[in-house]
């Protein structure tokens, strides 16, 4: 499989791990309102400056998520296992494993700033 080396290639994660959202048990309710349509523009340019630092996104994805409430660990758990599956049926090589990599960080600061206790804390759903 390839790596993620272009903008498309970030489209192709993106959309493949929107598609059927709104249906997933655990994340579901979360998305059951959003236009992904009108979304996926800024999650594309949010994930093209996360990987290949484009610089093209301007945000703060935090407070989009702050308003989501009340999240739990386990939406964390399931959001990284749910992304990492999706790169790595698409992808395979340092940019797709940087990809998962900062997916992994960035739940942690999130779930840190919601003041999800750490013992709860998701770094990795793949470890045992």
């Amino acid at each position: 499989m390839p790596d993620l080396t272009t903008i498309e290639d970030i489209q192709t994660v993106v959309d493949a791990f929107y598609d059927g959202m709104a249906d997933d048990p655990v994340l579901g309710r979360f998305f059951a309102d959003v236009d992904m349509e009108a979304h996926k523009p800024k999650l594309y340019a949010f994930w093209a400056s996360v990987v290949f630092q484009t610089g093209t996104y301007r945000g703060r994805p935090f407070d989009a998520h702050l308003r989501l409430g009340p999240l739990e660990a386990r939406h964390f758990e399931r959001w990284l296992t749910r992304f990492a599956a999706t790169v790595d049926a698409h992808f395979t090589g340092e940019a797709a494993e940087r990809m998962k990599q900062k997916a992994r960080q960035i739940a942690v600061i999130f779930q840190v700033k919601l003041g999800i206790p750490e013992s709860d804390l998701i770094v990795d759903p793949s470890s045992p």
